[in-house]
């Protein structure tokens, strides 16, 4: 059906006007001039001719079969004319026409009456509330939209939820000089939906790189479904618009408080193999290299410049981008030694210096793509007036057609008087940018969708051992008491049902206003063994270091008997218990939890932890339930992976085992979905061990909740 959208054979546009600065006016311009290839039908009550065209009065007189149909009346006629396209055979319409459900009230209504009316009809709906398609294939030429931007024909496609974002974009590549294949914006999505359209482009041989704008995500799970069978043939570029901070809600744990508006979507974007950017700028100039050069085998660049800081910038640029810069190997140096002028600096990146024509850099080409340790190549080029610069370009379009490395350039030029030499080098399909950090970001993007392909097609792994029964009684019981914080006594039976490796512990179960002895507590503790950790269980205190209910590396009895007099008077009154856990000292204390997001799932959190998690803020998010790469790959993904890796001497930490803990942690939520948060914060991680000190877990009231397969 979305042929009928995109490569429709007819279109009827209702609501055409003869008004110059009217929608009605511009969509039949807009088709006329940029020379669509099938017939167009105005259609107005009273005019019998708008824009040079032939109009109706009616669609219902319209001659012949319509495939596409425009709507640009009032949103109160839209059903009206709904109808009468349903009863016409109208294959799909696009609904230009504001105010329907982002008005709320009547246009709530209103877009659920013309929901009913397609479905009726069988007539498939794109919009309201929005711009329409483009199709720039030759055969077609659709400009079913009234925006501005005109391109040319190209292989990206570009799919906008805000118009606006979308034609800006547009407008850029057009800009660029680069050519586009089709153009969407669906608006409200009332039903033609974003995973529909990536579904049509994914068989679509002609787009070769999408780019995706979007501020929500209506149906995450069909997205996730749509976005990974497309990005494992063809590249997704997105951008998350509305990034600020979620507004105040109830939160108890961590993981919660550290999530912004935008994490769901970046935790997808992730799973789904998208590459996603913060600005429109870098997600125009990426496609540039996605189109015409081949995803680089690896992470290592080959930089070569005539000009020493240029270089170094690109060196920075680079390293921060996330690429490495290897050596060159041996050979490579000795071909550019014999080639090369006496004074260049043979090594990467490697200086030809500002006198270095057409020989040397074929020399330098030729010897950096034989090279075993490089990847891909950044070539900088100052375009001297004492050089043949045209002869420079050349090679650099001739070396391009003969290596399946890929190469970006930075050419620093006047434009104006250098025009051939940055066309040569364009149509060769060599991206040409004019900052070395923009062809570094874009080399970077080139990389990271190499390393998606590379993923393992491997399953979240199921762990057998589990109590799943003792998990849910734990959840029955808080349920019928209307409890939706568990006690640190119920958490820690849960997680050891999931066989999550806990630090010693011993509850005691009378509590603190019994005015029991402490003799209980130092019978407690000299079975854990000093040092010993005195600890406040209370559902009135979430977060008991704030508020005094942790007592660290107690040494001996008269130090435990005088630390539990100060809790029993401090917390008297707040139906508070106690426990008592062997002390661990040394080791990295990190952060594993997880937030349940509505329609989604579960986000598990990975990242350093402690009383300063929130301060730190280094945290990495993924999609629940995790493989086991998605896992290893969190936790290397956070700034602090260096410190558990082992670092300046220091050991590292048991990665397997903390591995293990968020893939049980996964397995945990997604086999129980009633769990809204979870902190198991700190785990404390040393070279042998990782075990949880302490955890919280708050229950959602309902069971409405979705899970994400893998």
């Amino acid at each position: 059906m979305l042929n009928a959208l995109f490569s429709p054979k007819s279109i009827a546009v209702i609501g055409a006007s003869n008004r110059p600065l009217t929608i009605g006016y511009r969509i039949i311009q807009n088709l006329k001039e940029f020379g669509y290839k099938g017939a167009v039908y105005p259609v107005h009550p009273k005019d019998l001719e708008i824009n040079g065209l032939k109009a109706y009065p009616s669609i219902l007189n319209v001659p012949g079969a319509i495939d596409l149909a425009h709507i640009v009346v009032k949103n109160t006629m839209v059903p009206v004319i709904m109808e009468e396209c349903g009863q016409k055979g109208v294959k799909v319409v696009i609904i230009n026409t504001a105010g329907f459900k982002e008005i709320g009230g009547e246009g709530i209504e209103l877009e659920k009456k013309i929901g009913e009316l397609g479905q009726k009809y069988n007539l498939r709906i794109f919009g309201p509330n929005c711009q329409g398609i483009i199709n720039t294939d030759e055969n077609v030429r659709a400009y079913a939209n009234f925006t501005f931007a005109r391109p040319q024909p190209g292989y990206i496609s570009i799919l906008a939820q805000s118009g606006g974002v979308g034609e800006v974009v547009h407008q850029r590549l057009v800009d660029l000089g680069v050519g586009t294949r089709m153009y969407a914006s669906n608006g409200n999505a009332a039903d033609i939906s974003i995973p529909e359209i990536l579904n049509y482009w994914a068989g679509d041989e002609k787009t070769k790189v999408i780019i995706l704008h979007i501020e929500s995500l209506a149906n995450p799970l069909e997205f996730m479904k749509a976005a990974r069978k497309v990005t494992r043939h063809k590249p997704i570029l997105g951008m998350k618009t509305g990034r600020t901070e979620l507004g105040a809600r109830a939160v108890v744990s961590h993981t919660g408080s550290l999530m912004k508006a935008d994490t769901a979507v970046e935790a997808i974007f992730d799973k789904c193999g998208i590459i996603s950017f913060r600005n429109q700028e870098d997600l125009c100039q990426a496609a540039i290299a996605f189109v015409s050069q081949p995803v680089p085998a690896g992470p290592n660049v080959g930089i070569i410049t005539n000009t020493g800081g240029p270089g170094i910038i690109a060196t920075d640029e680079c390293i921060e981008a996330g690429l490495n810069l290897p050596d060159l190997s041996e050979e490579t140096k000795k071909n550019l030694k014999a080639n090369l002028f006496a004074e260049a600096s043979v090594s990467n990146p490697l200086d030809v210096l500002a006198t270095a024509g057409p020989k040397e850099y074929a020399a330098a080409l030729e010897a950096l793509l034989k090279d075993p340790n490089i990847d891909s190549l950044m070539v900088n080029f100052i375009t001297p007036f004492f050089i043949d610069c045209q002869g420079v370009a050349q090679e650099m379009a001739r070396l391009s057609q003969n290596t399946k490395k890929t190469i970006v350039s930075v050419i620093m030029t006047d434009k104006k008087n250098n025009q051939p030499v940055l066309q040569t080098i364009k149509e060769s399909g060599i991206p040409v940018y004019d900052l070395p950090e923009t062809a570094a970001l874009a080399l970077s993007a080139l990389v990271k969708y190499g390393e998606y392909q590379k993923r393992p097609a491997e399953k979240p792994p199921v762990f057998p051992d589990v109590d799943k029964a003792a998990v849910q009684q734990i959840i029955n019981e808080a349920k019928k008491s209307n409890r939706e914080i568990l006690s640190a006594e119920e958490v820690f039976k849960l997680l050891n049902a999931y066989k999550i490796p806990l630090v010693k512990s011993v509850f005691i179960p009378v509590p603190i206003s019994s005015g029991k002895d402490a003799s209980d507590i130092q019978t407690v503790a000299k079975k854990v063994g000093y040092p010993v950790v005195l600890k406040l269980d209370s559902p009135e205190v979430i977060h008991k270091t704030e508020q005094g209910g942790v007592i660290l590396g107690i040494e001996n009895e008269k130090q435990l008997k005088n630390e539990f007099k100060i809790f029993r008077k401090k917390f008297i009154g707040k139906n508070a218990k106690f426990m008592v856990q062997s002390y661990l000292s040394g080791g990295q204390e990190v952060i594993i939890g997880a937030s349940a997001v509505p329609d989604l799932g579960h986000l598990i959190l990975f990242g350093l932890g402690g009383i300063f998690v929130e301060v730190l803020n280094d945290v990495a998010f993924r999609v629940a339930p995790l493989t086991e790469h998605e896992a290893r790959g969190m936790i290397q993904s956070i700034k602090g992976y260096r410190i558990l890796k082992g670092t300046r001497g220091q050991p590292g930490v048991e990665l397997n085992k903390l591995t293990e803990i968020v893939l049980r942690l996964s397995q945990l939520v997604t086999d129980h979905p009633r769990i809204k948060e979870l902190d198991l914060n700190p785990v404390m991680a040393g070279a042998e061990y990782a075990l949880v000190v302490d955890a919280r877990i708050k229950l959602r009231p309902s069971k409405n909740f979705l899970t994400v397969s893998s």
